[in-house]
């Protein structure tokens, strides 16, 4: 059976493969970021006002390292604010969980059935959320095994902020 354009595996950014080590040895002007691709700027975007407090913290927390690593862009704003608010979505929901004990996971309905509570069912929605809006930024162990993690890579003679950052996260 013939493919077409949407067969097989989707092909890594560049930024990927030097993160990668260049594993499928790539020439330089294959991995130059003008030709090809388009790029953009690993630049952190602002913060959105209607984010939570954990939200903006966990916000706060991760888009340095993103910008760093160059996996953030401002056209992301989006995407990181759902991974934000869902960690933070899910937070809220297992600090209840924990504040109710056995409660927090099983409610009795009027006609006596137990079902899964509220408050679990909550956080099971925040963590599918925050999984999949995650993995675009590798902030899962399958996301960052497809960014390569665990490779080995010839090692660094000078300091290297990006690769500092990687090694932090497993890339």
């Amino acid at each position: 059976m013939a493919g077409n354009r949407n067969s097989g595996r989707k092909p890594l950014p560049a930024n990927v493969h030097a993160l990668r080590g260049n594993p499928s040895k790539k020439s330089a002007a294959d991995l130059d970021p003008g030709r090809g691709e388009v790029q953009v700027e690993a630049k952190i975007p602002p913060c959105p006002a209607f984010l939570t407090k954990d939200a903006r913290a966990e916000w706060k927390r991760i888009a340095k390292d993103l910008q760093v690593l160059g996996l953030i862009s401002e056209l992301d704003r989006g995407e990181l604010a759902v991974y934000c608010q869902a960690w933070a979505d899910w937070k809220l929901a297992r600090e209840k969980i924990t504040a109710l004990e056995e409660a927090g996971f099983v409610e009795v309905t009027p006609s006596g059935y137990k079902q899964m509570s509220a408050w679990m069912q909550l956080a099971n929605r925040a963590e599918e959320r925050m999984r999949k809006a995650g993995s675009s930024f590798g902030l899962n162990p399958s996301a960052r095994a497809s960014l390569g993690a665990g490779t080995v890579k010839q090692g660094e003679l000078f300091p290297n902020e990006q690769a500092e950052t990687a090694r932090k996260y497993g890339l």
